[in-house]
């Protein structure tokens, strides 16, 4: 099985994602990146060319100033805590998909296998 690089875009990279204890199995490869602005962003994604992006939902802006630089057809998953906080405008032409918390570590590796 390839693996899924699942790059997961986060603010602090001292602390444990609990997304990436989710997805912490054979199968699936987490790259923790801190980002806060499009160009480190996009330095990310094409040095280390990941198959999805998971973040939380206060990333919408970035990711959405992003995306239409970015080549490959990246899904991308926004996950949060109250529907308020999703920017919910559809990114065209790219697969995307918004998890409210709590959700079980099989819900989103059920999410991921449908987005790629």
């Amino acid at each position: 099985m390839t693996n899924i690089k699942a790059l997961l875009l986060q603010d602090n990279t001292a602390c444990i994602h609990p997304i990436e204890k989710m997805i912490e199995e054979p199968g699936f490869e987490v790259l923790r990146v801190l980002a806060s602005a499009s160009d480190e962003l996009l330095k990310c994604i094409f040095t280390l060319q990941p198959d999805l992006i998971i973040c939380e939902d206060s990333y919408s802006k970035l990711i959405l100033s992003t995306e239409r630089r970015i080549k490959k057809n990246i899904p991308i998953v926004f996950v949060g805590a109250n529907e308020g906080g999703f920017t919910e405008m559809p990114i065209p032409n790219r697969p995307t998909a918004y998890l409210k918390w709590p959700f079980t570590g099989g819900v989103l590796r059920a999410m991921i296998h449908l987005l790629i």
